[in-house]
């Protein structure tokens, strides 16, 4: 059986989807320094909470709900490497910028890109990567690591170097961001 192809011509597929607010729960203890937050499903946000060994994994719930009376929230924003899971940041992101009030409540970091296979990801993925570079504060990406795929426990594994980055990376945003300085 053939595969069917690709159109030349690539259109968008319609507005970027906006993330629903989700309650956070009551059992935190101390407040998270970083929200883990799936800009869809399956975009990796257990394995990489596991891997960075801190921060609440939030799944894709949606933007963690604050009120003025909370403290803001650090929210890393994951996605795949995928031409869907880069439309699902997008709008993630778009909608960040756009809502009123949410930049005071609601500080994101950075969108993480995780690779969804091991070949070099679509170029319309890398196109929007590209475009999300000049919205969001930070983008990363993160490599494909096969071994995870038998893992019980990220941990098992270990931290690739791009994850190890990553960790250094955040906790210094989170670090100077609580002591006031950017």
């Amino acid at each position: 059986m053939k595969a069917a192809a690709v159109p030349a011509s690539r259109t968008r597929p319609g507005p970027a989807p906006a993330m629903p607010f989700a309650i956070i729960p009551q059992n935190l203890g101390d407040w998270p320094p970083v929200w883990w937050v799936g800009c869809h499903g399956g975009a990796g946000t257990s394995t990489l909470a596991r891997l960075v060994g801190f921060g609440v994994d939030f799944g894709s719930k949606g933007w963690p709900l604050v009120t003025p009376a909370m403290p803001p929230t650090h929210v890393v924003l994951v996605c795949r490497a995928s031409a869907a899971g880069t439309w699902a940041a997008t709008g993630a992101i778009e909608q960040w910028r756009s809502t009123p009030g949410m930049h005071s409540l609601t500080k994101v970091l950075g969108v993480v890109a995780v690779a969804a296979s091991p070949r070099k990801p679509p170029r319309i993925a890398t196109e929007r990567l590209q475009l999300l570079r000049g919205w969001a504060p930070e983008v990363w990406r993160v490599g494909w690591v096969d071994a995870l795929l038998a893992a019980d426990d990220p941990r098992d594994v270990g931290a690739s170097p791009d994850v190890e980055a990553l960790r250094t990376t955040i906790w210094k945003k989170v670090g100077a961001t609580r002591e006031g300085k950017r």
